[in-house]
């Protein structure tokens, strides 16, 4: 029980602070861009709504500001505050398009080929993986760009605006797909035909077509061989940086996510330290689990540190809380777009998922945004933040005769209730009998006992506790 009481604490250490909500199966998302509702799949046909296959998602840290990237529409449309977004709200810009309705695909300061992943730096930078121009374009103050035809202010992967040669080398790229700035000032682009990721230092100081400073997944800038092993990658498709400065990869071909610590000071095709979706760094297959990965396509870091991952062949997403302390191929801890780890069948409701292939991120509020690909939408999940304290049924006494005591009560949360847990002073946790409607039995000691009670959540949540103070007579014979 040792572990539990560990939980329990820290739990309540996490409500004193503010901690982000958590998820649970089968929860229902609270807002969708695409289409109008949850159950709509909108025609391909552009407008200043309308989505076709999103292939990224990133909320602006700084403006709030929901930016996403539609890779058949060859665009980036850009959405209001999101504390303003209603379900199928429209775009106040659309970035690569001259108008809401062209679907132009051009290599140019102010066109997009298929788009992928994108990121909005804590800068208010907005970053695109422009995945058949084999280029990253960045254009400054995204929140302000004007409603149509912005022009990039730096493109990386060709030496300049007008040309899109794919190529493997320090200054060229071959399907770029996902895109991150660190909290250091490094960029990572994760490159789907180069079976790479590049590391660019410096940002801030970067000119159109300069060269990366290090390369993981392969042995050097001039090779482009995918494999599977601790040091190699296989179609990557997205990179993120936690904030102790580890990197983790979206290594999609080879159905799994592999870590990388102390990233920044790692020398070129270096090996990974730890693995998710495969029991070793040898191993491929795709599987359904809740240890397994298929196609892992996006990443995304909450401000706890869990992990999440778009596990688009699954129809899911997964997250692993405190990921860089668990075993290689351990099991996820939770899942969104799901009703548990298990199930994967894809449908067009507001708790369901079909290939979220496109991003995931998180807003300065908790929310988790998805770009659910198949569906042609955005999808916003609000954490769970908060339980209920137990409901004590009948009055308790202050005094009790002899050293037994009984305990009736209910519970209710909207994620469910896991279960009811009871101690006695600064005893373990035990289990209560019953979850929404529960009972336990005391033995007290005589004089003074402390008694508390608390319930956890299906999202995994611990609430504040019921605390009753009763007094125990001695018993005389």
């Amino acid at each position: 029980m040792k572990p539990l009481v560990l939980l329990i604490a820290a739990a309540f250490s996490l409500c004193a602070t503010g901690a982000l909500g958590q998820f649970f199966p089968g929860q229902s998302a609270n807002l969708v861009l695409g289409p109008p509702d949850f159950t709509s799949i909108e025609p391909f046909t552009a407008s200043q709504s309308a989505m076709d296959f999103p292939g990224g998602v990133a909320v602006d840290p700084v403006s709030g500001k929901v930016f996403v990237s539609i890779s058949e529409h060859h665009r980036v449309l850009r959405f209001a505050n999101l504390s303003s977004l209603v379900n199928g709200a429209i775009a106040e810009a659309v970035i690569g398009q001259t108008s809401y309705t062209d679907t132009v695909q051009d290599t140019t300061a102010t066109n997009f080929r298929f788009p992928g992943g994108i990121d909005v730096d804590h800068r208010g930078r907005l970053w695109v993986a422009d995945f058949e121009n084999n280029r990253v374009l960045m254009f400054n103050d995204a929140a302000n760009l004007p409603e149509f035809g912005a022009s990039a202010n730096l493109v990386l992967g060709q030496q300049d605006a007008i040309t899109g040669d794919p190529g493997t080398s320090r200054t060229q790229m071959s399907g770029p797909s996902g895109v991150h700035v660190d909290a250091d000032e490094n960029l990572w682009v994760a490159e789907y035909w180069n079976n790479r990721v590049l590391k660019f230092a410096n940002v801030s100081s970067l000119k159109t077509g300069a060269p990366a400073q290090r390369v993981l997944g392969q042995p050097d800038f001039d090779t482009d061989v995918p494999g599977t092993s601790i040091s190699e990658l296989r179609e990557a498709v997205a990179v993120i940086v936690d904030s102790a400065g580890r990197l983790w990869v979206a290594d999609q071909g080879n159905n799994r996510v592999l870590r990388f610590d102390r990233a920044s000071r790692l020398a070129n095709g270096a090996s990974a330290d730890g693995v998710l979706g495969q029991a070793d760094f040898d191993t491929d297959t795709p599987g359904s689990t809740p240890q397994k990965l298929n196609l892992p396509s996006a990443l995304a870091i909450d401000r706890s540190g869990s992990l999440y991952i778009a596990d688009s062949g699954n129809n899911r997403v997964l997250f692993h809380k405190q990921p860089s302390s668990k075993p290689n191929g351990a099991s996820a801890d939770g899942v969104v777009g799901q009703t548990d780890l298990t199930t994967v069948t894809e449908d067009t409701t507001s708790q369901k998922l079909a290939g979220p292939t496109g991003g995931v991120d998180f807003d300065r509020e908790g929310n988790l945004w998805l770009a659910d690909s198949g569906n042609n939408r955005v999808l916003r999940f609000s954490g769970d933040w908060s339980i209920s304290s137990p409901l004590i049924k009948g009055k308790v006494p202050k005094l009790v005769q002899g050293r037994k005591l009984s305990l009736k009560g209910t519970a209710a949360d909207p994620s469910g209730v896991a279960e009811v847990l009871f101690r006695i002073g600064k005893g373990t946790f035990k289990t209560a009998t019953g979850t929404t409607a529960w009972s336990l039995s005391l033995k007290l000691k005589p004089g003074k006992n402390k008694i508390e009670v608390v319930v956890v959540d299906g999202a995994g949540n611990v609430s504040l506790p019921k605390v009753l103070r009763v007094r125990a007579s001695r018993v005389t014979r």
